[in-house]
């Protein structure tokens, strides 16, 4: 609604008469009112119930009807500024989920990063233990033929008609050629 600053005088004609409307609307509001209201009365004067009422009630009769759609369409405005309000609300839960999911997507992208950043480490690990593996085969010592005759098995001993080594040892001892003195009961020594 156009609205002017001072007060404004305004002529408009509403069923062939002339009116002068006071107000602080712009001219071409109170003639878009006019308008609306001489468009009703068309309307009512095609309905000849309603031309044969006297005029005061046919009066009576359009501020009624006009009162009636004034009301409903309030009503409506009132319900879809209700429907505006349900919606921008469902809008700023979208939004609020929407930046809760993007944060914890952030999160979980930020998580995957440090698991790659810590596979990729772990396979550097690998490979260097596998070369440092492969190093550590090429250079071992290969055994020496020595060493592997010494681990072949060696031949059983021979017993044949050779003193054991203590016997040969006891053979060669002064001490062995000579009996152990015999004691009789009493303890005084035998003589053979």
């Amino acid at each position: 609604m156009a609205r002017t600053r001072e007060k404004s005088e305004t002529t408009v004609t509403i069923s062939g008469k002339n009116y002068t409307l006071m107000g602080y609307e712009s001219d071409e509001y109170m003639q878009r009112v006019a308008s609306f209201v001489n468009s009703r009365l068309e309307e009512y004067r095609k309905v000849d119930s309603y031309r044969r009422l006297p005029s005061d009630t046919q009066n009576v009769l359009v501020l009624l009807n006009i009162a009636d759609e004034y009301f409903k369409t309030k009503e409506q405005v009132e319900q879809l500024n209700e429907d505006l309000e349900r919606r921008d609300k469902d809008l700023y839960d979208v939004k609020h989920n929407l930046v809760s999911e993007m944060s914890k997507n952030e999160a979980l992208e930020a998580t995957m990063q440090e698991m790659r950043e810590e596979i990729n480490a772990k396979e550097k690990k690998i490979v260097q233990l596998e070369t440092e593996l492969s190093h550590s085969r090429d250079i071992r010592p290969q055994q020496h033929p020595v060493q592997q005759h010494s681990l072949q098995q060696s031949p059983a001993p021979q017993h044949s008609a050779q003193q054991h080594p203590t016997q040969q040892h006891s053979a060669q001892h002064p001490a062995a050629q000579h009996p152990a003195p015999q004691h009789n009961d009493r303890g005084a020594v035998k003589k053979s």
